[in-house]
């Protein structure tokens, strides 16, 4: 009786599976370069913007910039103020309800989004920031491209970047991540996000 040996097959390479999104460490859409820059502000505005971003579980300068290009896209896609707070309600409903995948998505995108949609729970609380020297000065992390189109529009209106920068957070607006989370979700920028909400009305 002869023995045949048989080569068996070498086991499947484990499943990849990517880190989950931790939003104190890295609090960005990821594949975006961004871009740290001071602002100078009222000091009032400087700790509403803290109280507030630690409220929605977010870094200052996320949040800062979050409600800065939310507001300079809106402004850019309507007329008037009264068509402005229209849409800005408009989006807060959408936003509120979790985005469908796009197919071929970036699924890395889609974990962002859904780490903003929990990040409250996210991990415990984020680091306070540090007392500033210059308590008047607050940092925003925007993606290089909208700093560009800051800059543009704040020379299109004839202010200095902190200027302009103060009028589009003197509101204070609550749950901008979350418009965030669903542009994230569908591929977009936040500004394309909006301007695309604002075509479809």
């Amino acid at each position: 009786m002869s023995l045949r040996l048989l080569e068996s097959p070498p086991p499947p390479p484990p499943a990849f599976e990517a880190a989950p999104i931790d939003l104190r460490r890295h609090p960005t859409r990821p594949g975006v370069t961004h871009v740290d820059i001071e602002l100078k502000l009222p000091i009032d505005l400087v700790r509403a913007a803290d109280e507030l971003a630690a409220k929605e579980g977010l870094a200052t300068a996320v949040w800062v910039a979050l409600v800065i290009e939310s507001d300079r896209a809106v402004r850019r896609a309507c007329g008037d103020e009264l068509q402005a707070d229209e849409l800005r309600e408009r989006l807060d409903e959408l936003a509120r309800a979790p985005e469908a995948s796009v197919p071929g998505g970036a699924a890395r995108l889609g974990a962002f989004g859904k780490a903003l949609r929990s990040a409250r729970s996210n991990g415990g609380p984020l680091p306070r920031r540090p007392l500033a020297i210059h308590p008047e000065r607050v940092c925003a992390r925007a993606p290089y491209q909208a700093l560009t189109a800051w800059r543009d529009a704040a020379i299109g209106e004839r202010q200095r970047l902190d200027e302009w920068a103060a009028e589009r957070l003197r509101r204070l607006p609550r749950g901008r991540f979350l418009w965030e989370a669903s542009a994230a979700e569908r591929g977009e920028t936040l500004a394309e996000w909006v301007l695309a909400q604002a075509a479809r009305r």
